[in-house]
């Protein structure tokens, strides 16, 4: 892993927390694999999907830092031409159909109304029933 990203977690994890708290925090172990949050921190990579979990509240903020979100949603190559296409639009009708149902259930209606429209523009673009 590149030295420089792992020197800008650890700066930001150094700067976000305290001493005292900073002991506890490295002390603190996943569940699942046993990774501690200080072996977290010295090589830059979590152990398992249950680590964000274990270690959430020290990782949000440098997940919503570097992310510009604390959920992650995978990535998504470029240069595969409409197989890219084809998967930014599935997000994005994935994205939208969530957005539509709390519109729903908050009982938003016109803003359900854009986003059922946007999904079925989006369908319509990739071939998909809505």
């Amino acid at each position: 892993m590149d030295n420089n990203l792992i020197s800008f977690l650890q700066y930001i994890f150094g700067v976000v927390e305290g001493a005292e708290r900073q002991h506890a925090a490295d002390s603190r172990a996943c569940k699942n694999c046993g990774l501690t949050y200080g072996a977290f921190k010295a090589v830059g990579k979590l152990g398992c999907a249950q680590c964000y979990t274990a270690f959430r509240e020290h990782i949000s903020g440098a997940l919503m830092s570097i992310h510009g979100s604390g959920e992650y949603k995978g990535r998504i190559p470029s240069g595969q031409g409409d197989k890219y296409d084809n998967l930014v639009i599935k997000r994005e009708l994935a994205e939208n159909r969530v957005l539509l149902k709390k519109a729903v259930e908050a009982e938003e209606f016109e803003d359900a109304v854009r986003y059922r429209d946007i999904i079925s523009d989006l369908t319509k673009k990739i071939g998909e029933e809505v």
